[in-house]
């Protein structure tokens, strides 16, 4: 992994948690779902596809769209039954015309906004989605589930997506309509996309049992783990813990405190934890300083150690944090400086004669990081 790469998945993972699924990638999560889609649009309807018209000057073209189920109406369509698309969409061959099409209005007219093939699966399941109540999130994710292994892949992403958009708390609303044999079975599909896997365990972690809590072990204890579960750490790590809490949180103190492990995996291991100490910080708070106090020896993540503690006004283990500054394997300046940050921010004792201490040895780095403090840390009210 480059650095570049390890940057920018530190900012993500210190970036406020979003309003979507801890456990998915940002691109699943910006994505309009359907029911996005057909919620803001004008005109909706099902129908085909007809005379494509290439236009070679401007690599442009024309498709007609014969209009036949009208799922959504304006006045601006004026009941025409001919919409033209301002796109070259092929139809040749075996190529299916079946076509949805969304349009929203721009200067008065239809404007085509989106549009996608129409099998009998999507016209259905698009049909199901527009009578759902968005009020009801455990109704609405029951819905979506079942049509995670839908054989049409276009219904299968949309009803990922919808996922992917969810707030946490609005999936596990919906354990109980969740099924671990159907999870599993994704799970362990190759031919599921890796970017699901990790929101297919968290939701395994949710509904499943013992059995499941193995399976999960199995795919994360291998070191190096597969590609694909790599790729889905944190997921899978959230979902062992929530089934089996004393192992799950063992084995992430294990992958962190151990530099052998992929740094891609302590990093996602990282975010998990971070993931629990947001949402069920009373339950967990000594599991999370466990996490954190292996890490601190640890120079390549130790300073991320070190700021969620002093975020989190976690001041437990300040001795510990202390005792890495000057060490030659936390020499960084990124580490000594989230050290002295953490000094200055703590009320215990020690960090105070630190702080004093330091000012005297090194007064331009205590100067550096007030400043920084001052200019970047919230108004506490």
């Amino acid at each position: 992994m480059t650095r570049a790469v390890v940057t920018i998945a530190l900012v993500l993972l210190l970036a406020p948690p979003a309003p979507a699924c801890t456990f998915c990638g940002p691109s699943a999560r910006t994505q309009p779902t359907l029911r996005v889609r057909y919620a803001e649009a004008k005109v909706v309807a099902l129908g085909r596809l007809a005379n494509p018209r290439f236009d070679p000057r401007t690599e442009a073209g024309t498709t007609e769209f014969r209009v036949g189920t009208v799922l959504k109406d304006d006045p601006a369509r004026a009941g025409r039954t001919v919409l033209v698309v301002p796109r070259y969409l092929p139809v040749i061959g075996d190529t299916p015309p079946d076509y949805l099409l969304v349009c929203g209005i721009a200067g008065g007219q239809l404007d085509p906004s989106y549009g996608l093939p129409s099998t009998p699966a999507v016209a259905a399941y698009l049909k199901a989605v527009a009578a759902l109540d968005p009020a009801d999130p455990a109704k609405l994710h029951g819905f979506y589930f079942g049509h995670l292994d839908s054989a049409d892949p276009a219904v299968a992403e949309d009803a990922f997506r919808e996922f992917a958009r969810a707030a946490d708390g609005d999936i596990l609303k919906a354990a109980k309509h969740y099924h671990p044999a159907k999870l599993r079975r994704l799970i362990a599909d190759p031919n599921t996309p890796a970017d699901r896997l990790g929101v297919f365990a968290f939701l395994l972690g949710a509904c499943g049992t013992a059995a499941d809590a193995d399976f999960l072990a199995g795919l994360l204890k291998p070191n190096p783990p597969a590609e694909r579960a790599s790729a889905a750490f944190g997921g899978l790590l959230a979902g062992y813990v929530l089934l089996a809490p004393k192992a799950g949180w063992a084995f992430a103190a294990e992958v962190l405190g151990d530099p052998k492990r992929g740094y891609a995996e302590r990093l996602s291991a990282l975010g998990t934890v971070r993931y629990f100490q947001a949402t069920r910080a009373a339950d967990c708070k000594a599991e999370v300083l466990r996490c954190c106090g292996v890490l601190l020896p640890h120079g390549d993540l130790a300073d991320q150690a070190v700021e969620d503690l002093r975020r989190w006004g976690y001041w437990d283990l300040t001795v510990e944090v202390l005792a890495q500054f000057g060490k030659p394997t936390h020499a960084a300046p990124i580490v000594r400086r989230a050290v002295v940050r953490y000094a200055l921010t703590c009320p215990a004792d020690e960090a105070k004669a630190f702080s004093a201490r330091l000012r005297q040895t090194d007064p331009k780095l205590v100067k550096d990081v007030e400043e920084m403090l001052a200019r970047f840390e919230p108004v506490k009210k």
